[in-house]
């Protein structure tokens, strides 16, 4: 056994690192607690106790890499100190990133690439809902600035996140995400839309 470690997040983050290269190495569906607490050196409740089933631990090793996501993205949209257009062009950047990073995991997965889809939607999901909000306040400042004419910027916002969403979720390349986005910028940055 290893030694006692008294630090939530520094289990966690062993815990985590053995679960992703267990998952790696055998497959979701070939991996048990059991592999995974062995990795640790710690027993199965320990596992469980962090993390209270596979799919849970699964779902924390895919979205490690993006635990700051939204409140970074959620404090470019809402820094006054910088236009809507940049906000908006910085936001399409880090989704971009999100996407860089997320897609060579699926790949990793791609035995159980089914179930690990499922996961990332569900991640993403929530992700959704908290960036609609402060996506309506960016829309809002921008419609104050001049720069929109959006009578409904709730509904705007969610379309406009919904549409990221969606072709960050495509299987599709860098690029062309890049060139999709760039579409879904244009579209919304232009003066006064309607």
């Amino acid at each position: 056994m290893t030694k006692r470690i008294n630090d939530t997040k520094q289990r966690e983050e062993q815990i985590i690192q053995a679960a992703q290269k267990i998952f790696l190495k055998k497959g979701y569906f070939r991996t048990t607690i059991d592999d995974i607490a062995a990795e640790v050196g710690v027993v199965r409740g320990t596992v469980l106790h962090y993390y209270n089933s596979k799919e849970r631990l699964m779902e924390a090793v895919l979205n490690h890499k993006g635990d700051s996501f939204v409140p970074y993205v959620t404090k470019i949209m809402e820094n006054q100190d910088i236009s809507v257009t940049e906000r908006l062009c910085k936001v399409i950047e880090l989704c971009s990133e999100q996407f860089s990073n997320v897609k060579p995991q699926l790949i990793r997965y791609q035995r159980d690439y089914e179930k690990f889809r499922f996961l990332l939607d569900q991640m993403r999901i929530q992700t959704f809902y908290q960036l609609c909000e402060p996506f309506q306040k960016l829309l809002d400042d921008g419609c104050k600035e001049g720069v929109f004419c959006i009578h409904d910027t709730r509904a705007r916002a969610n379309s406009i996140v919904f549409a990221i969403f969606g072709v960050t979720g495509a299987d599709i390349s860098t690029e062309a995400l890049l060139a999709e986005l760039q579409i879904i910028i244009d579209k919304f940055t232009q003066p006064h839309i309607n």
